[in-house]
């Protein structure tokens, strides 16, 4: 296992983190219905493994994830674990909420202080709003020893992040990123620059970049698996401390440990490799739909962009089964139907396209692909 110091001040932990959201079920497959035995040994073979750093939230499988946590910890006689955990400052609470839920924290945990505490998925409104509150509670944190560090997770634009980084308040932050969404590249490393630890979530995009595709391999061909193309890429990033990953069996703890115990995730040659092809295929599928929103809105309520991004995920990918589930989301949403279903080929969309794509008849490929994806299952 390799490991880097989180943040300019921060402890040496493991390249590879565990993301304990995506924990073993109990046979009644509940999310919240965790199995803690079959957690406790998987957490336990990620700990042998070298891993010592492990992300939650307190809602995480139900407000199961801490007490899974604090189960492997009890009687752990190897390394130091550090602990990262989440508060939804998000919610107009009171700070006695906040305050219950971090001493309910502890006592899952099975710990006196949490190594690190984050503001989960701040947004610029939240920061505005809320910010100085934050901030306020988490300085009567510090001081009482119950948390050794603050950050914040964000799923924000990058230029909002880089705000939030400037503010100097934060020792660590916790974005998503991967070979498919690399719009904070260069935000983490700034925040590294500015001394700051840098986690990543979705390095895998919660497991839609796991299929193994031959497109998808021939990104990275040294490599075995759909995973370690996302792994090595995410760790090879300038910045990233740390990837996380929710590992749900002894095989997935194996596979992604061997990875992050490579000294150089990619060389320079096969950084330079995997950049161009991922150019290419932007460009490639550039000619079909760039996203540039001019298209919208749809008077019949269809997503265009999003339509068409599936498509090309199918096309230059092969995420066959992950377009599909997406595809099925966009058809449930809750205010109408968003999928290539609603298009009425009325044509008012064509016209506004700088690119001159045939949107109505991508569309319509997008539908029969997709639907029969979901027909099948």
């Amino acid at each position: 296992m390799q490991y880097k110091p989180y943040g300019a001040d921060g402890p040496q932990i493991s390249r590879l983190g565990f993301g304990v959201m995506r924990l073993p079920l109990a046979a009644s497959g509940e999310y919240a219905d965790v199995d803690f035995q079959a957690s406790t040994c998987v957490l336990r073979a990620a700990f042998a493994a070298g891993c010592n750093f492990v992300d939650s939230h307190h809602g995480y499988h139900g407000g199961h994830s801490e007490v899974a946590i604090g189960k492997a910890l009890r009687g752990w006689r190897g390394q130091r674990v550090y602990v990262q955990t989440k508060t939804p400052w998000y919610r107009e609470e009171p700070v006695e909420y906040f305050e219950r839920l971090l001493d309910e924290a502890l006592e899952k945990l099975g710990v006196d202080s949490i190594d690190y505490l984050l503001h989960h998925a701040m947004t610029m409104t939240h920061w505005q709003t809320r910010g100085k509150a934050f901030i306020k509670f988490t300085d009567r944190a510090l001081a009482r020893g119950l948390i050794r560090h603050r950050g914040f997770s964000s799923h924000e634009t990058p230029a909002n992040v880089r705000a939030f980084i400037d503010t100097g308040e934060f020792a660590v932050m916790l974005v998503s990123y991967n070979w498919m969404n690399p719009q904070m590249r260069d935000v983490i490393a700034y925040a590294a620059d500015k001394g700051m630890g840098v986690t990543v979530m979705n390095p895998v995009g919660g497991g839609a970049l796991a299929a193994s595709t031959r497109q998808i391999l021939d990104l990275l061909p040294t490599a075995d698996s759909a995973a370690e193309v996302s792994l090595r890429y995410v760790l090879a990033t300038p910045g990233v401390t740390c990837a996380l990953s929710g590992m749900g069996t002894l095989e997935q703890v194996a596979e992604n440990a061997s990875i992050a115990g490579l000294a150089e995730p990619l060389t320079a040659a096969e950084q330079t490799a995997m950049q161009s092809r991922l150019r290419a295929i932007e460009r490639e599928a550039a000619q079909f739909c760039t996203a540039c929103g001019y298209c919208m809105p749809c008077e019949h309520g269809v997503d265009i962009p999003g339509n068409l991004k599936l498509l090309n995920q199918v096309r230059f990918f092969g995420l066959r089964d992950w377009a599909a589930r997406q595809y099925r989301r966009l058809r449930e949403r809750g205010d109408a139907d968003r999928s290539a279903a609603a298009c009425r080929r009325c044509g008012a969309c064509e016209p506004k396209c700088p690119n001159n794509v045939a949107i109505i008849e991508l569309l319509a490929e997008t539908r029969a692909l997709l639907e029969r994806d979901d027909a099948t299952g």
